[in-house]
Parts: C-alpha cells; sequence; structure tokens
C-alpha cells in the first residue's frame, strides 16, 4: 500500500520540476511587467529579448503615434497613476509610458473623424499588447528547455512557444504542427466559424474600438485572421443598430478568448511531448546502465 501510495503518476511524471515552475513564473510576471525581461533575466536569452522588446515597442509607440494617442480615451484610472488600457496593458511598462507621452488629440480637440489613421493605430498598440502575452510563453517555454534540457542530438517535433505563436497566427495549426489533427480542425472550423458569424451578425462593423472597446480588447486575441479582416472592414459604418449586434458581438469575442485557451492548449501539449521525449530518453539510458 506504501508503494502505492507513494508511486508516481504518468501525469505527474511529465509534470515539470517544482524549481522550473518558480522560474517560469518568474519568467512570465517579468516578461508582462516589460516584453524580453524574461528572456533577459530568467532564460538568460539575450537574443530573443532583444526581438520581443523592439517589435512590442514599436508596435505600441507606432501604433499611438497613428491613433493619436486616443488609446487613452478608453483607458481605466487606477491608484497611482496607472492606466489599464486593454490589451496594451499587458505590455504594462511600455502602456505606461506610451499613454504619458502621447497625449491624447481627441482631449485635444479633435475629433475621431480626423484621425485618418485611427483605426491602423489601435490594432497595432493592441496586437503589441496581445504579442506581449505570446511573449511571456515564449519566454516560459525557453525557461523550460533552459531548466530540463533534451540530450544532445534529441529533437522534438515542435517546441511549446512555437505552438503558442502558430495559434495566433492561425487557430489550429499549433495543434496541427504537432500532428493533432483533429483538434486542429475542431479549433480552427470552430473559431473561425464563430468569429465570421458574429462578423455577419454585426453587419461587418462590430470589430471597432470606438464604439464597442471592451469588447474589441477580447476580439483582438482572434490573432492575425482577426486583424487583417478588421483592417479590411475599417471602413465599413454603421448605419443603425444592427439587429443581431450583441450576438455578434457575443460571438467575436468569445472567438477571441477561444482562441487565446486554444493557444494555452497546444503550449501545453506541446509541454507535455516535450517532457514525455525527455523521460523516455532518461528511461531508457537508466535501463541501459
Amino acid at each position: 500500500m506504501r508503494t502505492m501510495a507513494n508511486a508516481e503518476s504518468p501525469s505527474a511524471k511529465l509534470a515539470p520540476q517544482d524549481s522550473t515552475r518558480s522560474a517560469v513564473l518568474a519568467a512570465v510576471g517579468l516578461s508582462v511587467l516589460a516584453p524580453g525581461l524574461g528572456h533577459l533575466v530568467i532564460a538568460k536569452r539575450q537574443a530573443d529579448a532583444i526581438f520581443w522588446f523592439v517589435i512590442c515597442q514599436v508596435l505600441l509607440f507606432g501604433g499611438f503615434y497613428l491613433a493619436g494617442g486616443t488609446q487613452g480615451d478608453y483607458a481605466l484610472a487606477l491608484p497611482f497613476g496607472i492606466k489599464l488600457i486593454l490589451p496594451e496593458v499587458i505590455n504594462f511598462l511600455g502602456a505606461q509610458f506610451a499613454s504619458t507621452l502621447i497625449p491624447s488629440l481627441e482631449h485635444l480637440g479633435r475629433s475621431p473623424e480626423m484621425i485618418a489613421s485611427r483605426n491602423l493605430g489601435h490594432l497595432l498598440s493592441g496586437a503589441s499588447g496581445v504579442l506581449s502575452a505570446f511573449a511571456a510563453a515564449h519566454a516560459a517555454s525557453c525557461v523550460l528547455e533552459k531548466e530540463e534540457p533534451l540530450q544532445a542530438g534529441l529533437k522534438p517535433m515542435i517546441l511549446p512557444r512555437t505552438a503558442a505563436l502558430l495559434t495566433l497566427l492561425c487557430p489550429g495549426l499549433g495543434h496541427a504542427k504537432t500532428g493533432r489533427t483533429f483538434k486542429a480542425k475542431l479549433f480552427f472550423v470552430s473559431i473561425m466559424g464563430l468569429f465570421f458569424l458574429g462578423m455577419l451578425l454585426g453587419d461587418w462593423a462590430d470589430f471597432d474600438r470606438q464604439r464597442h472597446a471592451y469588447y474589441w480588447a477580447g476580439q483582438m486575441f482572434i490573432g492575425l485572421p482577426g486583424w487583417l479582416t478588421a483592417w479590411a472592414c475599417s471602413g465599413v459604418s454603421m448605419d443603425g443598430v444592427p439587429a443581431y449586434l450583441d450576438a455578434g458581438l457575443l460571438f467575436t469575442t468569445a472567438a477571441g478568448f477561444f482562441n487565446a485557451i486554444a493557444s494555452l492548449d497546444a503550449y501545453h501539449r506541446c509541454e507535455q511531448d516535450y517532457l514525455a521525449l525527455r523521460q523516455t530518453k532518461q528511461t531508457s539510458v537508466g535501463g541501459q546502465s
């Protein structure tokens, strides 16, 4: 009975070590504070740190500039001067600096229609926030590889960080690259079907920050297909209130959050594959010895 109680389940064996988990959490927290910080401090990957910091800040400040700082108009003021701007707040320090350095032109008396590049600016800065979340996932994967490395010559089909990023490019793509074709098709059809059904119900005008700021923050997590669709539909005006607008907003926002969950699932599945590969190799080496 004692032997059975102390025996580890297969799932427990595939879990990262406690020290790895602590390092991963630290990397994620630092990455939310500033993209690339987790790579630099915890994973010790300077090139990745520079890449994520530069791309996220260029998108953030470029978006603020193009939109005349109007992102701040959707901010929720918190104590100590903190501004909660969704989803840019995931790039926390950058969002605070950008909202302070680039004041809103709308508050300075310019109407939204006078800012021709406003929609593009909102998409770019919003993409910065979403990418910051994926930078945190990338840092977590790098820490896993650092703390629990595979033996030389051993290579997984795909790394967790890659699977998460592929899901941002296209729902289900991360699962497809791991050979989970059924789940890949299920996620793609469900997420994209839900998104485009919502766009249809909203007369292709419901992915708009000015009209639906909080829904828009959730919609942004649909990833590249949604961003391109939003840009293509940025000139569509809403003549009256569509009969099924509420359902359209609900569907498109749910699709965005669903894709975030799909990305987490793709990451987790690849993490399990990585740890299983590492464990199998260790077991075979131990058996031979």
